[in-house]
């Protein structure tokens, strides 16, 4: 398990990103829609405002997202994936399918069938 994580973690330092900014770029990716802001991100990544505000200035920096201050709301900045950043999401996807590949390249179908239904269970659970 650990070695598969360190590959993984490896595979996202190479894209130039942390494994935090990698997850949260995919998060916003695929939530840009709901016009997501600083504070929804804290919430979900369980984070403080600081944190997430270094984080995103580090995505921000390298031209993967870009911060809009919506025309109704002056206070607020919706965050969102610029296409440098969709390919880059793109490749921690296929990275995150490569190392989970290598996860369970020992077992039969079945078994992926049955390890896939606990993890949803636990995760369920928690």
């Amino acid at each position: 398990m650990n070695k598969s994580r360190e590959s993984m973690e490896q595979r996202v330092k190479d894209m130039d990103v942390s494994p935090q900014q990698g997850r949260m770029i995919s998060y916003i990716a695929q939530n840009e829609d709901k016009g997501l802001i600083q504070k929804d991100l804290a919430e979900v990544f369980q984070r403080r405002g600081a944190s997430i505000t270094s984080m995103l200035q580090g995505l921000e920096k390298k031209g993967y997202i870009e911060r809009r201050i919506p025309a109704d709301n002056e206070r607020q900045k919706n965050i969102y994936v610029l296409p440098k950043g969709k390919a880059l999401v793109d490749e921690t996807n296929e990275a995150f399918y490569a190392a989970e590949k290598e996860l369970v390249h020992a077992l039969n179908e079945k078994e992926v069938q049955q390890l896939t239904e606990l993890l949803r269970k636990i995760d369920r659970s928690l």
